[in-house]
């Protein structure tokens, strides 16, 4: 077996996804996983793996068949986290739900691995598996403070806001966003990892954006020309809410992120 074996991909969690794929259809074991960009000096041995929509689902597929419900969800929200070496150590949990999982099963049945499933993705003395339960709780309770601290700017057609999270939380919040806000037009800018996410009319889009300046939020004329060009009309804003009460009740970390809807 090559022990300096290096996989390469392009930095998605359907790409991470197809890495433990290639790993178990050819019988290896990758001493690093890298994301394309900013990729360090790799020797002969790095392997570029593609995303292909089909295995990455196979794969998301038996975190829960083979480890637990849980898995499905501790997985991506570890993948969105800045936990150092995230790939090689979520490599690492995956391969040890499964051979428990295959263990158990083979000892004691569907029952047992199942029950095995909930302990692993609940609580454990191995230090892998605490890491990333660790990091899974950090990055929930990250999503869940900014979902209830954020307010945004009102615009006759738009509503934008920025934040500075740890870890990539837009995909979570820009679903929980497109429930709350209904048909509201809305731009949230991560200033962090350099995305937005963008909700019209025809759905809701996460996408890099990394030439935007975050003092155009504060100029409304900058606002519609470089960042909604397209005009929306007839949308309703609710009423300003109480802002001093608002940071009053709000951590600090926070406060910059306050804006006046």
């Amino acid at each position: 077996m090559d022990t300096d074996l290096e996989y390469i991909y392009d930095g998605t969690f359907e790409g991470f996804l197809c890495c433990i794929y290639a790993s178990y259809v050819r019988r290896e074991i990758p001493k690093y996983i890298y994301v394309e960009e900013g990729l360090p000096l790799l020797g002969e041995t790095a392997t570029w793996i593609p995303t292909e929509w089909e295995k990455a689902q196979s794969v998301y597929r038996s975190l829960s068949q083979k480890i637990g419900m849980e898995a499905q969800d501790i997985v991506k929200d570890v993948f969105l986290t800045r936990l150092p070496d995230k790939e090689m150590t979520l490599f690492r949990y995956i391969r040890l739900g499964y051979w428990m999982g295959r263990r158990i099963l083979f000892e004691g049945g569907t029952e047992e691995r199942n029950a095995y499933g909930r302990a692993l993705v609940a609580d454990s003395d191995e230090d892998l598996v605490s890491r990333v339960l660790t990091a899974s709780r950090n990055y929930r309770a990250e999503v869940k403070n900014i979902e209830g601290n954020l307010r945004f700017r009102s615009f006759p057609d738009v509503m934008i806001s920025c934040i500075t999270p740890r870890n990539l939380v837009l995909p979570g919040l820009a679903e929980h966003f497109e429930k709350r806000l209904g048909d509201t037009n809305f731009l949230l800018y991560d200033k962090t990892n350099q995305m937005a996410a963008v909700h019209r009319e025809e759905g809701t889009m996460v996408t890099r954006m990394k030439n935007m300046q975050l003092p155009v939020l504060y100029d409304e004329r900058n606002v519609y020309e470089n960042l909604w060009k397209p005009c929306y009309e007839n949308i309703h804003i609710e009423t300003p809410m109480n802002q001093r009460y608002a940071l009053n009740e709000m951590r600090k970390r926070l406060w910059c992120e306050v804006t006046d809807a």
